[in-house]
């Protein structure tokens, strides 16, 4: 029994030891491989550009409103006015209504319920 131990020790060492060599043999494969070059040297790749704009004559350009008025006009820089945060409402709590006077409790002659023997 203990060598039947001893066997299936040895083979499961073994067999991590192997699997270990194939993972750092993959790695090592993978670093000391040549590069693929992704882009073939025969292809010319286009610049990268902007599209063409095609202008209509009933529709306004808006390419012009890329850049803000004042900048366009040669305005300064305006300056800005700070501006407060509302302020916020604080709730009021409401108290608890107040009894006029003793609360008077009923109790009914007959019982609410039937008694089946």
């Amino acid at each position: 029994m203990e060598k039947a131990l001893l066997v299936m020790a040895l083979l499961g060492s073994v067999y991590f030891a192997l699997r270990g060599v194939i993972k750092v043999g993959g790695f090592l494969m993978a670093f000391l491989m040549p590069k693929t070059v992704t882009v073939r040297p025969s292809v010319v790749r286009m610049p990268d550009t902007r599209g063409l704009v095609v202008r209509k004559d009933e529709e306004e350009d808006w390419s012009k409103y890329d850049v803000p008025a004042f900048i366009r006009r040669g305005i300064p820089m305006p300056e800005l006015e700070p501006v407060n945060a509302k302020p916020t409402k604080t709730r009021k709590r409401r108290s608890k209504a107040k009894s006029d006077g003793k609360s008077i409790t009923t109790v009914p002659e007959s019982p609410a319920f039937e008694l089946v023997a």
